[in-house]
């Protein structure tokens, strides 16, 4: 987004000094070359010079404005603020409250405000500057639309959508309509505009406005203009959430080429469309292309602005992200750690670019299987929004989500069910009840339903959630490929094989044409078309999808996923019932281990896994061999919360088995007599559940 941010002055008396006057162009210059070190040593010798005319002189107010503009950029905002405030104070006493001089340092000082998300303090200083320039300059004069872009801005932030659009309407019709108006000008407002139904989900809108503003700027600026960059840098950000990858990288390629060729290599601009470059690769899962854009991101941003800096914080967080893509945990948490020192250090605990990390350690933590430890970094984010941002703000509405995904895989389903329709609610009354966004949420909430065993309940909202993703985003975005997954696997669990086969091979010809026939998304679809043929008992064609999907998962970088050591399961289920058990012994262990790796040793699904192990050595006769993973299962299922009865009571009879089989009769009988207390307990369970069920209906 483009922001009219700081206005740096020139002299407003007739009687200068050349002295001061070089030294505050000198200024100016530097300033604009982003040599803010430089700029602030002239503005300070202007200053200097300044002080011999007194304090009601018009150069000293000019020069405080601008050296306070300077360390605004530096980053230094508590010197800002004071200087922003020293320089107000002059000017009111000079001229007055009324008077376009105050009225530009109230935006200015609005606009540090606003970057420091004091929204309550910068919103009311935007809105008196806005009606200081209406009252001094009419309603429909230039400056006033510059108040209005940044005021338009900080409702963004705020999550107040129509009123930034509305806000960004009024300056884009003050551009379009004051004769003269550099129509450079309008294709700013239509840039930001743009932004607005970007964050909206309106993406068509988006991209209209994109490409009307960048059609202005290809007659208006030279061909690599910066501002040529920018809005092609923004366009491709909205192919990217269309999901038109193939449209988007050769956006970025030009804008990154233009801002080297014009700014130079080690330019932040370069640094920007370079990191939403590495994040395209990424959602490619081109790891190995991401990985060096990243990396120079970062080292662009440290040389710039130091180490301790938030945009470097930004590039940490980025990088951490990958690495948590690509099953580097180790890796991934040094990074968010650095920056979540780095961003409480410079914006304070409770900042929500904090609250963006304990997210994301959250769900680095979820990744690793460890969802108890992820909750609390999650109710933490939680907080940190709420406070700062409101109850209903869209980021709010991301925590409620997350915190939900955590408590979901802990069976706190209730709980979880809660959460997400708060969320729904958020998203609902902010974007309307079509919006992509609410979409996520319903298919989330189908998820919870499902796994609850309200299928009817699920399967309405997966419905609801593919038609809206299919108006908005078109029937061929990844988004519609996950839904459509998620809504065969129901259907394989209500044994509608038709209907779901339909669903996968249309989820599978969407990834491959945007991914590539060897993407691990591709290998998912194909592993839930095995378990489809498993369940039909076309156990060759099951077993031929397996192997394609584990074939891609072997190649691919990245992390060795859940679905991997599933399929590795599933293809060892089909050969232990063709009683090819060493084949599926030898599967089932390296699911195992895949598990440990990702999951960690105590984790339930490990248990699960070494039943499966302890079963394919009893088939075999190795009684003694199964001893181990059956008491390695048996200890962790017991130690778990809440408790898989299924699993458990699976454990105890393989293990009265092995007992048994090793002449130990009387342990055995012991085994078997805990089995049927936990099989009477699962039947209560179910009960309760049906009853609890029963009860919901209308």
């Amino acid at each position: 987004m483009i922001f009219a941010a700081m206005t740096l002055w020139a002299a407003t008396s007739s009687a200068q000094l050349p002295s001061w006057e070089s030294q505050n162009a000198a200024g100016k210059q530097a300033y604009e070359r982003g040599s803010y070190a430089e700029a602030e040593n002239f503005f300070r010798d202007a200053l200097r010079r300044a002080e011999e005319f007194g304090e009601l002189d018009p150069r000293f107010s000019t020069t405080i404005n601008n050296l306070a503009a300077v360390r605004h950029a530096e980053g230094n905002y508590a010197d800002a603020e004071q200087l922003y405030r020293r320089a107000l104070s002059i000017e009111e006493k000079v001229h007055g409250p009324e008077h376009r001089e105050v009225a530009s340092l109230l935006n200015n000082l609005a606009k540090l405000l606003d970057e420091r998300t004091r929204y309550s303090e910068a919103g009311p200083l935007y809105q008196r500057a806005l009606a200081t320039q209406e009252r001094v300059l009419g309603p429909e004069h230039p400056d006033e639309a510059i108040v209005l872009t940044n005021l338009a801005g900080l409702r963004l932030k705020e999550g107040k959508y129509l009123e930034a659009e509305s806000l960004y309407q009024r300056a884009l019709a003050i551009r379009q309509n004051v004769l003269g108006s550099d129509p450079r000008d309008v294709a700013t407002v239509l840039n930001n505009l743009a932004g607005v139904y970007h964050s909206q989900g309106k993406y068509k809108d988006a991209e209209l406005c994109y490409r009307r503003a960048l059609a202005i700027w290809e007659k208006t600026i030279a061909p690599e203009h910066p501002d040529m960059a920018t809005i092609l840098h923004n366009l491709a950000i909205v192919q990217l959430k269309q999901g038109k990858y193939s449209e988007a990288e050769p956006l970025l390629q030009r804008a990154a080429a233009i801002q080297k060729k014009v700014l130079g290599p080690e330019d932040l601009g370069v640094a920007t469309i370079l990191n939403r470059l590495a994040t395209l690769f990424q959602k490619q899962a081109r790891y190995s292309d991401a990985e060096p854009l990243f990396q120079r991101v970062l080292a662009i941003r440290e040389e710039t602005f130091g180490p301790e800096h938030p945009a470097v914080a930004a590039a940490l967080i980025n990088l951490a992200e990958l690495r948590r893509e690509e099953g580097k945990y180790s890796e991934a948490e040094p990074l968010l750690k650095r920056a979540l020192a780095i961003q409480e250090k410079a914006l304070g605990p409770g900042h929500p670019d904090v609250a963006t990390i304990f997210n994301n350690l959250g769900c680095l933590q979820q990744r690793e299987g460890q969802d108890s430890a992820a909750e609390p970094l999650f109710r933490r984010a939680l907080a940190i929004w709420e406070k700062v941002l409101g109850p209903e703000h869209q980021d709010v509405a991301t925590a409620l989500n997350n915190l939900a995904s955590s408590l979901q895989t802990q069976g706190k389903y209730s709980e979880a069910e809660s959460l997400l329709h708060r969320a729904l609610a958020i998203r609902t009354k902010l974007f309307g009840p079509d919006h992509v966004e609410v979409a996520a949420i319903l298919n989330n909430l189908a998820g919870d339903y499902n796994s609850q065993g309200k299928t009817k309940e699920a399967e309405s909202l997966y419905q609801r959630a593919l038609a809206m993703w299919e108006k908005t985003l078109g029937p061929q975005h990844p988004y519609v490929a996950t839904v459509l997954v998620n809504l065969g696997t129901l259907q394989v669990q209500e044994g509608q094989y038709s209907a779901a086969e339909s669903l996968f091979q249309r989820a599978l010809a969407i990834r491959e044409e945007l991914l590539g026939p060897e993407h691990p998304d591709v290998a998912s679809v194909l592993a839930h078309l095995a378990v489809l043929e498993y369940e039909r008992h076309n156990d060759s064609h099951a077993e031929s999808l397996c192997k394609r999907a584990l074939n891609i998962w072997d190649k691919a970088p990245g992390p060795r996923s859940q679905e991997f050591a599933q399929t590795l399961e599933n293809l060892g289920t089909l050969y232990f019932y063709q009683r090819k058990y060493d084949e599926a012994g030898a599967l089932f262990e390296r699911a195992v281990t895949m598990k440990e790796q990702s999951l960690g040793q105590e984790h339930p699904d490990v248990a699960r896994g070494l039943n499966k192990v302890a079963m394919a050595d009893l088939a075999r006769g190795y009684y003694e061999e199964a001893e181990s993973p059956c008491k390695r299962a048996l200890g962790i299922l017991e130690r778990s919360s809440p408790r898989d009865y299924p699993a458990l009571i699976e454990a105890l009879v393989n293990y009265a088995w092995v007992l048994e089989k090793t002449k130990r009769k009387a342990e055995a009988e012991l085994l078997e007599t805990r089995a049927m207390v936990y099989r009477a307990k699962l039947q209560e369970n179910k009960s309760k559940n049906q009853a609890e069920f029963s009860a919901q209906r209308p």
